[in-house]
């Protein structure tokens, strides 16, 4: 019973189902009135969280539009979770199938990036590498290492320059304000700052080096990773990349070979 009243209630505040205003007691205002003002709360609040998650997207489409959508998306995906920083996951593949962002096809990148963002920035923290452990595995076995990446790092493929993009949306970008459109497609990095280990950085990255850096997010051995990369580009620099990924926090674990 209370399960069934806790799902028309949730319904009437999401989807406007006044049914539930029955078992709401009245009192200077009444039971629909005092659910309108309810619905309003929790929809006014589950906009700002989308706004707040998504700076750029707002910053591009402008207030009517971005409200108009999220009224839709809320509705179309109401939250699960009581944790509201795991509302919006479901916001570029809504994008992506929105009417009217029919035109603006970039837009399902641009919320994908904001939304690693979000992840990288919420991520859990983890000490930085120990470099002496390597020094532990005989060079016979270093192929069969894996390597562990930080739980912010976030790696990221797009046919638009996205990243541009998004630097051009920043309240403190001060640079020329055009997008190169014909750039190629780019891989990208998320990852957090070592200097405060707070902020998230983003940057460009080879399809090589992403290739290898997604090979052992997923669990492959350094020989395996490499080996993916090199397909991509016979000149990739393994151990640039490694010692790279090493100093700047992205890796920070490596897990003994069976």
């Amino acid at each position: 019973m209370l399960h069934e009243t806790q799902t028309e209630f949730a319904a009437a505040l999401i989807y406007g189902d006044t049914d539930a205003a029955s078992k709401i007691r009245g009192g200077k205002l009444t039971a629909t009135r005092r659910l309108e003002i309810y619905r309003h709360n929790v929809i006014s609040n589950l906009r700002g969280v989308l706004k707040d998650i998504y700076p750029v997207i707002f910053a591009i489409v402008g207030d009517t539009f971005f409200l108009h959508a999220a009224d839709q998306f809320i509705r179309s995906h109401p939250s699960h979770s009581g944790d509201l920083n795991q509302f919006g996951s479901g916001w570029p593949a809504f994008l992506a199938t929105y009417p009217h962002a029919a035109e603006l096809p970039y837009l399902r990148d641009v919320a994908t990036l904001e939304w690693a963002w979000h992840e990288a920035f919420h991520a859990s923290d983890a000490p930085p590498f120990d470099l002496g452990r390597l020094a532990a595995f005989p060079p016979e076995v270093h192929g069969e290492l894996r390597f562990v990446l930080h739980p912010a790092v976030r790696l990221l493929q797009f046919n638009f320059p996205i990243l541009a993009i998004w630097e051009v949306n920043q309240k403190t970008y001060s640079g020329e304000m055009g997008v190169d459109w014909d750039a190629p497609a780019e891989s990208l990095m998320l990852c957090r700052d070592v200097t405060d280990g707070v902020s998230v950085l983003i940057r460009r990255i080879s399809k090589s080096a992403h290739a290898f850096l997604y090979a052992l997010q997923t669990q492959a051995t350094l020989e395996g990773a490499a080996a993916v990369a090199l397909e991509l580009d016979a000149l990739f620099d393994l151990q640039g990349l490694l010692l790279e990924s090493l100093q700047s926090g992205a890796i920070i674990d490596v897990n003994v070979p069976n």
